[in-house]
C-alpha cells in the first residue's frame, strides 16, 4: 500500500513531515482570494481550438495562444479545461503589455509537469516569463526545485518537487524588501533574497516558454496548467494555503478515499487476528476515516488529521506482517562473475592520491589493508577524464624516464604535468596482490590504432608473441619486472566523451570537436581534425600559462592533437620514435609567434640569428626554435600558436586493432581470450550510427555514467529522500532507457556512478551507501558486466577539485603533517566510508548466477520511492545469497525468504548488517568504526522471516548444507552432605552449547529431586536442557546425605544466642570488608542449621571475632 504521504501535501515536500505545524495553517479561516487580484485564467470558457483566452475575473483581459504546441484541453478531473503544453518548444500563452515586476507581486498556479514529453530532462523547464528586457520569473530545474531570475540574481527554493502530479506553486515578489518566498502546495518553503537589479518596464507575459521560444534551456513547459492567478501585491501565508486548498482539498479528499479503501482490504485480508491491538487499531482508524469523508464540512486540518492516524494505524499493522521474497531456483536471470563485478574506478594521478609511496614505488600498506578489507573484484585504470590524454609508453620503465602525464583539464588554473609513478606496471602489480581485475581506459584522445594494439600486445602477449611486428611489448613488459601477461578483457575507448564545452577545461571531445561532420562522426570514423592558431603546448605541460616561450634558446612546442608517434626498433635495439610515422600532415603547418608567421624551414642549421624561423617534426608534432645563433629565439612571456591538420582515428579503427591483435594472440599462443570493447560515446544516435554503419560487430556495449545529479532539500531527510528519488529516476532509469536502445547483445557497462555533484557531508555517509546499494542491485540485473563506482580514494575536504566533490570517495585519504595533495607526496591516513562497506559485504560472498525474485508487495517512500530492493543469487555449491536494501527512513521491514521447493528453516544462515543510528551517520578518522557491518551467524528461523531495519543495507547467505547440531552439555558430579547440612541443587552445576555457548540454569532445569537432608540416604536429582534447535540433554547425578558424627556435641542455647548477637551486630556496622562479610556469611549458616554443633558455633564466634577487630575502628571494637 502506498504511504499517504505519496498521495497527500508532502508528496511534492520531500523530506518534509507531512503534518508539521506548518501544514495545519487553517485553510478554512475565510480568506478573500480577490484581494489584490490583477487577473485570474481557469480556461473553462474556452473552446477547443480556441487561440484567444479571455481571463476568468470579469475584467476582459485577452490572451493568445501561440504555437502548435499550446491548446486548451478537457483534463477530465478535478481542474476541467486546462491550458497543455506538448512536447515541442516554440509554444506558449501571452498576455500582451501586461507586467511590470518593478512593483510588488505574485503569481499562483496548479500544474502536471509531464516527464514523458521531455526530451531534454536535464534542462530547466519555464513556467512564467518576461518578454523584452523582463527576465525569467519562475522555471522548473532539473533538481525539482523552483527557481527564478527576475531581479538578475538566480534564486532557488530549497526542497526539490517530483514531477508528474498536480501540484500548487505561490511565488511573492517583495521589492520594497527584495525578498521573495517559494510556497509548494501552500507551504512556506523558503524566503530568501531577491536581488537588487528590478526590470522597470511593461512587458509581455509568457506562460510556459522562454521569451526566445526556441530556446532549449530553460525549454517549454511539458504537461498541463490550470489556475493561474496574477496579483499586484505579497500575498501572506494564509492566502497562499488558501490558493492550495481551493484544489487541494478536494484532490487530498479523494487520495484520502483511495487510501481508505486499501486500508480497508489490507484489514480484511487477515494478515492479523482481529483481536491483534494492532488491527483493532487499524479498524478504528479506518472507520474514522470513513467518518471524516462522510462529513460535508470536512476541513483540511481535520481531513490531514484522520490520514496521520490512518497512516501510523497501517504502518504499525505492516510491520508486523512479513513481505514475502519470492524466489525461484530454476529461473537465472543472467550469469556473472561474481569474483570481478563489484568494482572501483581508481586514478594513476598525484600518486594514486596519496595512496602510492614514490620512493618504494608501491601502494602504501595501510590503504592496501583497507582495499583488501572490502575486496574490490576489479579496478578501472587509469581512471575517468583524468586517463583521456594518458599515454601509456612514456609511463613505463625507471620513474626517472617517464614522462609526465597530461590532465584531462589540462587548462584549469594551476593545472599542470602529472608525474605518472603509479603507472601500468605498479597497478597490475598492485591487482595481482589484492586479486582485482583491470579494466583499461585507452585514450582515444591521444592514440591511434596502431599505438592501441600495441597496448593489448603490451598488456596480453606472451614474451616472444610480437603479432604487430616491430616492438616486442610484450618482452618490454617483462623487462619492467611482469614476465606474465596480465590477460586484460574489458577496454573502454576513452571517457565521457560525448561531452563537450571548454577545450582544456570542461570538454572531453579534444581533436574529434575539429573534425567536419561533427564530435560523434569523429569519434566513430576519425577524420581530418583542423586547427587554427590553436595554442602550442609544452610537452609535459598542456596548461596555456605553461605554453608561453620561456626565452631558452632550442625550445619546443607541440601541437597539442598530433597523433602519438608508435615507436620503433632503432638499429641498436632501444626503443625510438619512428621517422617515417605521419603526426601532422605536411604542409598544412603555420606557426606563429604572437600575431607573427614565422617560417617553417627543413634545418635551423642555415638561419641566421634573427631569421624567425622553425622546423618541424612531422613525425612528432614537434616545433623546435632556434638557439640565438641559428634562428631566433621567441620572447619570454610570448604565446606560440599553431595552425594545422590531423588525420585521426576513431573508435572502429581502435577497436578492430584491439580485436585482430586479440585473435592473433589467441592464434599464436591457442588461448582463447576475450577482448571487450566499449563505446564511451553516451549518446543514442551513436547506437544509430554504428547500425548504420554495419558496425555493430565492432563494440560490445556502451560506458553509461548515470550519475545522480544533486539532491536538494533544506534538511538531512529531505535531502535524503530526493537522493533516493534520483537514484530511481536517474541512477536506474537512464541506464534501463539505453538497455532498451541497445542492439542485441550489448551491454550497458556501468564503470562510473554515484550521487555527484555534490559537496554535501551526507555524499560520505549512510545515505550514500544505501543510494549505491539500491542502484547496484540494480545495474547488475541490467546487464553491466562490471560495475564501478567513482571513486576510490580522494582527499577529506569539505570542496571539490576539477574532477568531482571529494566526498564520493567510498576511501578518504587525510593529509597528515607535510603532505601536499597537489602531489599525493608525503603521509596519508586513510578510512573507510560507510559506502565501502556495500562492497565489502558483497565481495565477501556473491553467486554467480543470479535468481529471479520478487516481493510479494511494495513499500514506497512519501515521495513515491521504492522503499525495499532485493537481488538474490546461487554460488556454486548451492549457497543463496539475499542482498536486501530499506531505504525507508522510519520503517522496518519483515521478510520472508520463500524459495521455491526449498525449505530453508534450520539451514545456517550468515547476516551482514550495515545499520547506523542516523542517515547521515558517518565516519571520520578520529572515529572510523562509527559505522560498521555487524555479522550474526545462525539458523534460519521456522517462519523464514527477518528483520531488515529502516535504512539499512543486509546481506543475507543460506547456507546450502544443514549444520549437525551438537546436542548442549551438563556438567555436574556427584554429592557427598551431611545431614542438616543446606544444598542447592544447582550449585556447581553448568551447561555449554557448541552452537549457542553458555546456557543459564534455572530451577525449571531440575526435573526430578528427591533429595531429603533431614534424613541419611542416597538420593537423586536429574537436570534437562534444551538449545535453541530443540536438541534436549538429560543428566542424573547420586547425593549421598549421611548421619552426624556421633561425639558431636550439639551446641547450647545460650552459645547459639551469643552468636547471634554477634552476627547482627557485625551486620549493623554496614562494612564492605570482604573478610568480615565472609564471617558473617559463614555464621549465618551454622545459624540456619536445625541443630549446628558446638564446634561449629564456637568457629563461627572465633571468625567472626577476628574480622571485627581487624577492621580496627570504634564501632567495630565497641561491637565485640
Amino acid at each position: 500500500m502506498k504511504r499517504l504521504i505519496n498521495l497527500m501535501l508532502s508528496a511534492v515536500l520531500a523530506g518534509s513531515t507531512m503534518f508539521s505545524a506548518v501544514t495545519f495553517v487553517r485553510a478554512e479561516e475565510p480568506v478573500d482570494l480577490n484581494d489584490g487580484l490583477k487577473n485570474y485564467w481557469n480556461f473553462e470558457n474556452v473552446e477547443s481550438g480556441a487561440t484567444s483566452v479571455p481571463s476568468n475575473d470579469g475584467k476582459g483581459v485577452e490572451a493568445e495562444l501561440i504555437g502548435n504546441s499550446v491548446s486548451i484541453v478537457d483534463s477530465e478531473g478535478t481542474f476541467g479545461n486546462v491550458l497543455h503544453f506538448g512536447r515541442e518548444n516554440g509554444s506558449y500563452m501571452k498576455v500582451s503589455d501586461y507586467i511590470n515586476t518593478s512593483g510588488n507581486t505574485s503569481f499562483s498556479m496548479w500544474y502536471r509537469y509531464d516527464p514523458s514529453l521531455d526530451d531534454r530532462p536535464s534542462s530547466a523547464a519555464v513556467l512564467l516569463q518576461q518578454d523584452g528586457n523582463g527576465r525569467s520569473l519562475l522555471t522548473l530545474r532539473p533538481s525539482g526545485q523552483y527557481h527564478t531570475y527576475i531581479n538578475g540574481t538566480d534564486v532557488l527554493s530549497d526542497d526539490p518537487v517530483a514531477k508528474g502530479d498536480w501540484q500548487n506553486v505561490t511565488v511573492t515578489f517583495d521589492q520594497e524588501n527584495k525578498r521573495v518566498k517559494f510556497y509548494i502546495n501552500g507551504v512556506l518553503d523558503s524566503e530568501k533574497p531577491l536581488g537588487n537589479n528590478a526590470v522597470d518596464a511593461l512587458t509581455a507575459l509568457f506562460v510556459g516558454a522562454h521569451k526566445v521560444p526556441a530556446n532549449n534551456d530553460p525549454h517549454a513547459m511539458k504537461g498541463d496548467i490550470d489556475e493561474l492567478r496574477v496579483y499586484e501585491k505579497v500575498l501572506s501565508d494564509e492566502e497562499a494555503m488558501a490558493l492550495y486548498a481551493e484544489k487541494g482539498v478536494e484532490l487530498e479528499k479523494a487520495a484520502f478515499a483511495d487510501a481508505v479503501q486499501e486500508a480497508r482490504e489490507l484489514y480484511d485480508s487477515g494478515a492479523l487476528s482481529p483481536s491483534s491491538p494492532y488491527a483493532q487499531a487499524l479498524l478504528e482508524a479506518i472507520e474514522d476515516g470513513e467518518a471524516a469523508l462522510a462529513q460535508e464540512d470536512l476541513t483540511l486540518s481535520e481531513l490531514r488529521a484522520a490520514a496521520a492516524a490512518l497512516e501510523n494505524a497501517v504502518n504499525a499493522y505492516q510491520a508486523l506482517v512479513p513481505v514475502v521474497l519470492s524466489v525461484q531456483v530454476d529461473d537465472v536471470e543472467r550469469t556473472i562473475d561474481s569474483g570481478s563485478i563489484f568494482g572501483i574506478n581508481h586514478r594513476y594521478a598525484f600518486n594514486g592520491y596519496g595512496t602510492f609511496d614514490p620512493q618504494t614505488m608501491q601502494v602504501k600498506d595501510e590503504f592496501k589493508a583497507l582495499y583488501e578489507q572490502v575486496g574490490f573484484g576489479s579496478i578501472r585504470y587509469p581512471g575517468g577524464t583524468i586517463s583521456n590524454l594518458y599515454n601509456w609508453k612514456t609511463a613505463l620503465g625507471p620513474k626517472e624516464t617517464r614522462k609526465k602525464q597530461i590532465h584531462g583539464f589540462y587548462n584549469n588554473p594551476g593545472q599542470g604535468g602529472i608525474e605518472p609513478n603509479f603507472g601500468i606496471s605498479e597497478i597490475a602489480t598492485f591487482a595481482d596482490s589484492v586479486d582485482s581485475e583491470i579494466v583499461y581506459v585507452y585514450s582515444l584522445a591521444r592514440g591511434n590504432a596502431q599505438d592501441a594494439a600495441d597496448l593489448v600486445e603490451y598488456l596480453n602477449a606472451e614474451v616472444g608473441t610480437n603479432p604487430n611486428g616491430g616492438v616486442d611489448w610484450a618482452q618490454v613488459r617483462a623487462e619492467n619486472g611482469h614476465p606474465d601477461p596480465y590477460h586484460v578483457r574489458y577496454f573502454e575507448i576513452g571517457n565521457e566523451m560525448n561531452q563537450g564545452g571548454g577545450d582544456g577545461t570542461a570538454s572531453q571531445q579534444y581533436w574529434t570537436a575539429y573534425v567536419n561532420g561533427g564530435s560523434e562522426n569523429a569519434y566513430i570514423q576519425g577524420g581530418m581534425a583542423s586547427f587554427t592558431r590553436q595554442y602550442a603546448v609544452c610537452e609535459e605541460d598542456w596548461n596555456q600559462q605553461a605554453s608561453l616561450s620561456d626565452g631558452s634558446a632550442n625550445m619546443v612546442r607541440y601541437m597539442r592533437y598530433a597523433n602519438v608517434n608508435p615507436k620503433t626498433l632503432a638499429s641498436d635495439g632501444t626503443i625510438t620514435d619512428d621517422e617515417r610515422f605521419t603526426a601532422v600532415e605536411e604542409g598544412s603547418v603555420h606557426v606563429y609567434v604572437g600575431n607573427e608567421e614565422w617560417t617553417i624551414v627543413d634545418s635551423l642549421s642555415t638561419a641566421g640569428a634573427q631569421d624567425k624561423a622553425v622546423e618541424i617534426d612531422h613525425a612528432t608534432g614537434a616545433i623546435r626554435f632556434g638557439d640565438g645563433v641559428h634562428g631566433a629565439i621567441p620572447a619570454s612571456g610570448t604565446q606560440i600558436s599553431v595552425s594545422y591538420q590531423v588525420e585521426r582515428e576513431g573508435f572502429l579503427d581502435i577497436s578492430a586493432a584491439i580485436k585482430e591483435t586479440t585473435r592473433q594472440i589467441n592464434e599464436a599462443e591457442g588461448t582463447d581470450y576475450e577482448a571487450n570493447v566499449y563505446s564511451s560515446y553516451e549518446t543514442q544516435s551513436f547506437i544509430t550510427k554504428m547500425n548504420d554503419l554495419g558496425a555493430n560487430a565492432l563494440y560490445d556495449g556502451m560506458t553509461i555514467h548515470p550519475y545522480s545529479g544533486t539532491p536538494q532539500g533544506s534538511s538531512d531527510e529531505a535531502w535524503y529522500d530526493d537522493a533516493m528519488l534520483k537514484a530511481e529516476n536517474t541512477g536506474i532509469a537512464r541506464v534501463q532507457s539505453y538497455v532498451n536502445m541497445l542492439p542485441e547483445g550489448k551491454v550497458p557497462v556501468i564503470s562510473e556512478y554515484g550521487i555527484f555533484r555534490s559537496t554535501d557531508t551526507q555524499v560520505r555517509s549512510m545515505t550514500h551507501a544505501l543510494y549505491i546499494a539500491k542502484v547496484m542491485m540494480e545495474y547488475v540485473r541490467l546487464g553491466s558486466p562490471y560495475i564501478q563506482k567513482h571513486c576510490l580514494v580522494d582527499y577529506y575536504s569539505s570542496g571539490a577539485d576539477a574532477l568531482g566533490p571529494t566526498q564520493q570517495a567510498v576511501i578518504q585519504a587525510v593529509a597528515q603533517e607535510g603532505a601536499d595533495t597537489s602531489t599525493g607526496e608525503g603521509d596519508f591516513a586513510f578510512f573507510l566510508t560507510p559506502s565501502a562497506f556495500v562492497f565489502q559485504m558483497l565481495n565477501k560472498g556473491f553467486g554467480d548466477e543470479v535468481l529471479s525474485a520478487s516481493f510479494s508487495q511494495q513499500f514506497t517512500m512519501s515521495n513515491g520511492v521504492t522503499s525495499l530492493s532485493s537481488l538474490v543469487s546461487r554460488d556454486q555449491a548451492g549457497n543463496l545469497y539475499f542482498a536486501i536494501v530499506n531505504v525507508d527512513r522510519t520503517s522496518d521491514r519483515r521478510v520472508k525468504l520463500d524459495v521455491s521447493d526449498t525449505a530453508l528453516a534450520g539451514k545456517p544462515m550468515e547476516i551482514q548488517l550495515l545499520n547506523a543510528d542516523s542517515i547521515s551517520a558517518e565516519n571520520t578518522l578520529e572515529d572510523p568504526d562509527n559505522v560498521q557491518v555487524e555479522t550474526t551467524e545462525t539458523t534460519v528461523p521456522e517462519d523464514q522471516t527477518v528483520v531488515i531495519p529502516a535504512h539499512s543495507f543486509a546481506v543475507i547467505k543460506v547456507s546450502a548444507e544443514e549444520k549437525t547440531n551438537t546436542a548442549p552439555i551438563i556438567s555436574a558430579e556427584d554429592r557427598m552432605l551431611t545431614a542438616d547440612d543446606p544444598f542447592d541443587p544447582l550449585e556447581g552445576v553448568s551447561a555449554y552449547d557448541a552452537e549457542d555457548g553458555e546456557i543459564i540454569l534455572t530451577e525449571e532445569n531440575v526435573i526430578f529431586n528427591d533429595v531429603n537432608m533431614e534424613e541419611a540416604g542416597t538420593y537423586h536429582v536429574t537436570y534437562q536442557v534444551k538449545d535453541s534447535q530443540g536438541e534436549v540433554t538429560e543428566l542424573t547425578i547420586t547425593v549421598t546425605v549421611r548421619e552426624k558424627e556421633t561425639g558431636e556435641e550439639a551446641a547450647s542455647d545460650a552459645a547459639i544466642d551469643a552468636l547471634r548477637n554477634m552476627v547482627d551486630k557485625a551486620v549493623a556496622l554496614g562494612s564492605e570488608d570482604d573478610a568480615l562479610n565472609a564471617a558473617i556469611e559463614s555464621a549465618q549458616a551454622v545459624l540456619a542449621k536445625e541443630e549446628p554443633t558446638s564446634a561449629e558455633v564456637v568457629t563461627a564466634l572465633l571468625d567472626l571475632s577476628e574480622a571485627m577487630q581487624a577492621l580496627n575502628t570504634n564501632e567495630s571494637i565497641d561491637a565485640l
